[in-house]
């Protein structure tokens, strides 16, 4: 006679995959993280996936419409602009500086502003409120109009622009860390683990932050739209990513004096820039509604 198991172990899902079956069962959030997926991808292999070099011209084939119109033509999947480069490859190419590079810009700035935001949270002494103050005043500054003063000060190009905009929303998380420290800092939960002679590290990793998660996940993807935004307006000011290096603003830059003939150049980039953005905030609005939801489940 077979022998049966007569204790079963019950599963419990863990927080992080109750946030997960929360998110997945928004569609609008799950088709958005795709597409998130499918362009980081696509972006690491850029230069692989690119048909032509991104600054290649030809002579031939200048201000070609794409493929799917009757002009068009099937080597060149997206058309050409004014100088004859294959858009498709452009774009490719221009992911790495549109979408990688702010997202590597942001996750430094929130690393450094997250850091310096939870100390002053928790540490109480005249230096560190002062030093908040003086985060509260910069915050006053937009972001870009920031950016722009630092590139006046260092002047324009890519690297310029990278130490600019780090630096513009480094004040943000600074911000948004301390505020929500010093929120939770009060409540009771926390002062029972003070009591309990809990450090304030283990108060801020293990007590803390995990009931901050909300608002850092918003804010980090907030950055990461302002961060997108603001490299693109850089480069379409032509204080950023210098020509003929492909980036989505500067494409949008060069295409307004052809938007009437080729108005393929201005389209492509533009919806590239419109749904990256539109993306994040749904991913990261959905997670934020994820995550809230079990905590307060």
């Amino acid at each position: 006679m077979a022998q049966h198991d007569l204790y079963y172990q019950d599963r419990n899902p863990s927080p992080l995959q109750l946030v997960w079956y929360s998110f997945r069962e928004r569609t609008a959030a799950m088709i958005a993280l795709w597409f998130l997926i499918i362009l980081l991808v696509v972006t690491l292999a850029s230069y692989l996936l690119a048909p032509y070099d991104p600054v290649q011209q030809f002579s031939d084939a200048l201000s070609l419409p794409p493929s799917w119109t009757a002009d068009g033509n099937m080597a060149f999947l997206f058309g050409t602009d004014d100088l004859g480069r294959d858009m498709l490859s452009r774009l490719l190419i221009g992911a790495a500086y549109s979408f990688a590079l702010p997202l590597v810009i942001v996750i430094v700035a929130s690393s450094f502003g997250i850091f310096t935001g939870a100390i002053a949270g928790i540490d109480r002494n005249a230096k560190y409120r002062l030093f908040g103050q003086v985060f509260d005043r910069v915050l006053t500054i937009p972001s870009f109009l920031l950016a722009l003063v630092i590139i006046a000060i260092l002047g324009p190009g890519l690297g310029n622009a990278i130490i600019a905009i780090t630096l513009s929303l480094i004040p943000q998380f600074v911000y948004v860390t301390r505020n929500a420290v010093q929120s939770e800092w009060k409540k009771d939960y926390v002062t029972a683990s003070r009591l309990n002679g809990c450090s304030d590290t283990y108060l801020m990793y293990r007590v803390i932050f995990p009931n901050i998660t909300p608002a850092m996940v918003m804010q980090f993807t907030v950055a990461l739209s302002v961060a997108i935004m603001d490299i693109a307006a850089l480069s379409f000011l032509g204080l950023g990513v210098q020509a003929p290096t492909p980036e989505w603003g500067s494409m949008l830059a060069r295409s307004l004096d052809e938007v009437y003939l080729s108005p393929w150049s201005m389209v492509l980039p533009g919806l590239a820039l419109f749904i990256t953005i539109t993306a994040i905030n749904i991913v990261g609005d959905s997670l934020r509604r994820a995550i809230k939801q079990r905590m307060d489940g």
